[in-house]
């Protein structure tokens, strides 16, 4: 429950720092862009290979905990049962939209436990990703307008 809020939240975070990063880069001039995208190429992590390696980690971590918890259900009750998400959790995130709330039933509360945690893992590798991936682009742009805007005061004064 706690990492669907937290998965939510980011995702609501990520749409203004878009939204900011997409205003900061309209800004910069054709070869400020040019080397911003030089610099994203070579220098940083792609988005895509980022948010598989955060996946692959909340998998692995998700893995872990459920054989620990299956591991310690087998030693007390002597059996190996894995129902649905629904049968663990009882709290639930409501949206009070009725289509919606269908639909994260049928995805997500009806789902087998360990499918349930794959979509929850999809979803905090999603959100986190969006919004590391906009700070990093925002904070790439304000460095390159530093360096650049000394750049041009240096030409300017030397000049």
């Amino acid at each position: 429950m706690v990492f669907h809020v937290i998965g939510m939240w980011l995702l609501i975070l990520s749409i203004p720092l878009w939204i900011y990063r997409w205003v900061a880069y309209s800004r910069l001039d054709d070869r400020e862009r040019a080397i911003f995208k030089r610099l994203l190429k070579h220098r940083y992590e792609n988005a895509l290979a980022f948010g598989f390696r955060i996946f692959g980690f909340l998998v692995a971590v998700a893995v872990a905990v459920i054989v620990l918890v299956v591991g310690l259900r087998f030693l007390k009750y002597g059996s190996i049962q894995i129902g649905a998400y629904r049968d663990v959790m009882r709290n639930r995130l409501y949206s009070g939209v009725e289509p919606v709330d269908q639909a994260l039933n049928t995805f997500h509360y009806d789902q087998l436990l360990p499918i349930a945690i794959l979509t929850t893992c999809a979803l905090l590798s999603v959100a986190f990703t969006l919004v590391a991936t906009a700070l990093r682009d925002i904070f790439v742009v304000h460095r390159l307008n530093k360096k650049v805007g000394g750049m041009r005061d240096r030409q300017e004064s030397a000049g």
